[in-house]
């Protein structure tokens, strides 16, 4: 074979990849230009991936404010609150305010394109008034706890829980009930004679907007035993 007829060869093959490139470039811009039109002539965005919400997780006090911020989507965002009895939140802006109640809740944001991402936001419990805060009782019987409520529920659950720091206890933890703002603890006994003191924590919650306090009671021996 002649070398001009070789380098004609060539050349012809370059060419038809050339074209063949031309085409396929051609035909992606026609369909992008129809795709664009069918839009209204605005281009068309394809899905976005990985929405982070900032800050993440964070905890306010009743009342206050907090502003969400998406990024890594499409804009514009949409924001959304998954329980919307601890506070309300702004759709298009993400500012978030803390109602009178006690909870946490997911913020949602969902970018242009359908794509979404998350984060929480916990409301704080206001801390109780409890009187008494301490208690020490010499005999058995009843000990009450009342609590100061910031809300006009006027009602609050109680519980009690053994304080001893995993110590053998020698005498039945005692019972509680909850009237009204009232919390009253029932001992049936108190230690032996020489026996360690025996300690409970009381948890006191208002059952309306999840404020709370913990108040503490002391069972001893009358004559006095280790650690009164």
């Amino acid at each position: 074979m002649s070398a001009n007829k070789k380098t004609k060869q060539n050349f012809l093959s370059i060419n038809r990849w050339e074209t063949w490139l031309f085409c396929l470039f051609s035909v992606t811009l026609i369909l992008a230009c129809t795709s664009d039109l069918d839009n209204g002539g605005a281009p068309l965005v394809g899905p976005s991936f990985g929405i982070t919400i900032v800050p993440q997780g964070p905890q306010i006090l009743k009342g206050g404010d907090q502003t969400f911020t998406a990024t890594g989507g499409v804009t514009p965002y949409t924001y959304s609150l998954s329980a919307t009895d601890i506070g309300t939140i702004v759709p298009a802006t993400g500012v978030f305010t803390a109602l009178a109640i006690a909870g946490t809740a997911t913020v949602t944001a969902v970018d242009s394109t359908g794509v979404s991402g998350t984060t929480t936001v916990t409301v704080l419990p206001t801390l109780l008034v409890v009187v008494p805060g301490t208690a020490v009782n010499t005999v058995a019987g009843d000990q009450t706890f009342t609590a100061t409520l910031n809300s006009a529920s006027g009602a609050i659950a109680c519980s009690i829980s053994d304080s001893n720091l995993g110590s053998l206890t020698t005498i039945a933890k005692p019972s509680v009930v909850a009237a009204g703002a009232v919390c009253t603890v029932t001992s049936t006994a108190v230690p032996a004679a020489g026996a360690a003191n025996e300690t409970f924590t009381i948890t006191i919650v208002d059952t309306w907007n999840g404020d709370h306090a913990t108040a503490t009671l002391t069972l001893a021996h009358p004559t006095g035993s280790p650690g009164f």
